[in-house]
């Protein structure tokens, strides 16, 4: 009797171990990405998309054990065209780019309709700022006065410019035009006296540091009566319209206001396999919260807000499974989706 029931039960023990062992061999399988290698157009070296995109690649690596590394490029225009190739397999893009890439709208030759969306991973406010002790106040204090507009390295930014001055009326032919060398060349001229205003990302470093060393500071000039999102993302697809606070990051910012903002985006190429996203986008979701504590500029993008309905190109058929599966995605969603694939 003994014997029976030492039998037994190690029979029961071995079979438990057999099945849980077959359990985990499939879970891991499930786990596994019929990639071999992933790559991610960022940005140069030193650069937030390269310190993010290096993070991205990093988790992937561990998690998904497959080869992952962060390629960066001299800016993100050159590397969208690869990725709707497939020969780089995604990239962090601002709305921006996405959108006029996806368009086909100049500088891209054509539209890049292989490019899908992943997931939103950085939110960025956007805004013209003038020397506090300057008379300017509103969009309409600046008729007639030296702006920057374009910025030779992004020309997105250029119509993301001329968008934000068409909140309050102001066309290109109402201001004298100013080209700057890139957004901290910007802050240069406005600081020297060379420029007026200029239109800057207002997490930079460098706009806190221009606060502090010009006396008085700076002002921020809030988007005009049509700051609108309906009206800014007719202007420039991938604009909306944020309202923002006085708060310690932001001494700039004196009262509550509303200014421009843009999104960035993991891009990946849409002959990606539909359970390869899935994976990358279900192990991006799962370790945010981890994530936004190595990499500060995450943390604007909160756990549940990875796929907002305000994509300017599709969400890839894998993501749209996974954020179904984590009740991320609504019927807003699938409204956006079908506008966009048109």
């Amino acid at each position: 009797m003994t014997t029976y029931r030492y039998f037994a039960t190690a029979s029961s023990v071995a079979l438990t171990f057999a099945l849980a062992m077959g359990f985990t061999s499939n879970s891991a399988a499930a786990q596994k990405l019929s990639l071999k290698r992933l790559t991610l157009g960022t940005n140069p070296a030193g650069s937030v998309y390269y310190l993010i995109g290096g993070g991205f690649t990093k988790l992937w690596q561990e998690k998904l054990k497959v080869r992952s590394t962060p390629q960066p490029h001299a800016g993100s225009s050159v590397y969208i065209p690869l990725v709707h190739n497939g020969e780089v397999t995604m990239g962090l893009n601002s709305s921006l780019d996405s959108a006029m890439s996806y368009a086909g709208r100049a500088p891209y030759t054509k539209p890049y309709r292989n490019l899908r969306a992943m997931a939103r991973i950085w939110i960025l406010p956007y805004a013209y700022v003038v020397k506090a002790s300057s008379p300017y106040k509103t969009l309409e204090d600046l008729r007639g006065k030296r702006v920057v507009v374009d910025i030779k390295p992004n020309i997105p930014l250029g119509h993301s410019n001329r968008a934000y001055l068409a909140t309050g009326g102001i066309r290109e032919k109402d201001i004298v035009s100013v080209a700057s060398g890139g957004v901290v060349h910007g802050l240069q001229m406005v600081q020297e006296g060379r420029a007026d205003a200029t239109n800057v990302a207002l997490g930079m470093p460098q706009v806190r540091k221009m606060h502090a060393s010009i006396p008085g500071g700076i002002r921020v000039i809030p988007v005009g009566k049509d700051g609108t999102d309906e009206f800014i993302g007719k202007e420039m697809p991938g604009m909306s319209i944020l309202q923002i606070k006085p708060g310690k990051t932001r001494p700039f910012v004196k009262e509550p206001m509303k200014i421009a903002t843009f999104d960035a985006y993991i891009n990946i190429g849409k002959n990606v396999s539909a359970e390869d996203v899935y994976l990358l986008t279900k192990t991006l979701h799962q370790n945010w919260k981890k994530l936004q504590k190595d990499y500060p500029p995450l943390r604007g993008v909160g756990v549940d807000k990875l796929a907002p309905a305000r994509n300017v190109v599709p969400y890839h058929d894998g993501a749209i499974r996974y954020y179904k599966e984590a009740k991320l995605w609504t019927a807003a969603n699938d409204k956006r989706q079908n506008q966009v694939m048109k």
